[in-house]
């Protein structure tokens, strides 16, 4: 029989390329419910608009003088799909000398299948995991540069630069909310076809939040709450979620982990 049969999840972030947490759940046996509260707007150069010329041009800047930098991390695999599409235009050799990193394991994925070997923690799949690496303890006078997106946490840029790097952040993209999905799921919420709601970051739970309407938000409230860490968990408590499901990372296998831990200990 199989581990997850029955079991209704609602997921809520934007699709970046193939989602291997998905594909696990499903392939144990749930319905997934897919209503993105997000959307990702990339910075790129080939658009007839005008509305991301400052941020394009300073994209193109730090590409060009990408053989300046000892260190590039790459925050999430839309960074890495991104910059590395910004990179191969520019260069068609990558500069020797740089040290690549990724948040996570497969973002780490993503850039070995182009080419890139960059380094990955193996226990904690976010900034703090990134710098307990041994490498980037003793940073002083290198300079760093940074894929992400636009805004987000300055965490990982900030610890570093307390450790006398100098960093540059390369966003290449935005994140936006979206309501497309809202009726959607506010209709599988009083229609009690969701059993448990998945997010993966803090920004997507005050997304959510903003797509349920003030008198189905009691409903949302009382469902188990998966999260992929401490930080987003303490968050969902804070806003009121009663039943907060912490998995030990984001990665795909951390979090089915810890649904089907849940989810066999309750039915």
């Amino acid at each position: 029989m199989l581990a997850a049969k029955g079991l209704r999840a609602l997921q809520v972030r934007p699709e970046q390329g193939e989602d291997h947490f998905a594909r696990q759940l499903v392939a144990v046996g749930a319905t997934l419910y897919h209503c993105p509260v997000m959307r990702i707007q990339s910075f790129v150069e080939k658009t007839e608009s005008d509305a991301f010329r400052s941020e394009i041009k300073h994209i193109k800047s730090q590409i060009l003088e990408f053989d300046r930098y000892q260190i590039a991390i790459f925050v999430s695999r839309t960074a890495a799909l991104l910059g590395l599409e910004w990179l191969s235009r520019y260069w068609t050799k990558l500069p020797a000398g740089v040290r690549y990193y990724a948040v996570g394991k497969s973002t780490a994925e993503l850039l070995r299948e182009k080419g890139v070997q960059a380094e990955v923690p193996v226990l904690s799949s976010n900034s703090e995991g990134v710098l307990a690496l041994p490498s980037l303890q003793s940073v002083a006078g290198e300079q760093v540069l940074i894929f992400s997106g636009e805004g987000g946490r300055t965490f990982l840029a900030d610890q570093l630069r307390d450790r006398s790097a100098t960093v540059d952040q390369c966003a290449l993209y935005r994140r936006e909310s979206t309501d497309e999905y809202s009726k959607q799921i506010t209709a599988l919420l009083v229609g009690d076809k969701v059993d448990v709601v998945i997010v993966h970051s803090g920004e997507l739970l005050g997304y959510l939040l903003n797509n349920v309407p003030e008198s189905s938000r009691s409903i949302l409230m009382a469902l188990p709450l998966l999260v992929p860490g401490e930080r987003v968990a303490q968050l969902a408590k804070n806003y009121g979620f009663q039943n907060v499901l912490c998995a030990d990372s984001a990665l795909p296998e951390d979090m089915v982990s810890a649904l089907l831990g849940w989810y066999s200990g309750n039915h």
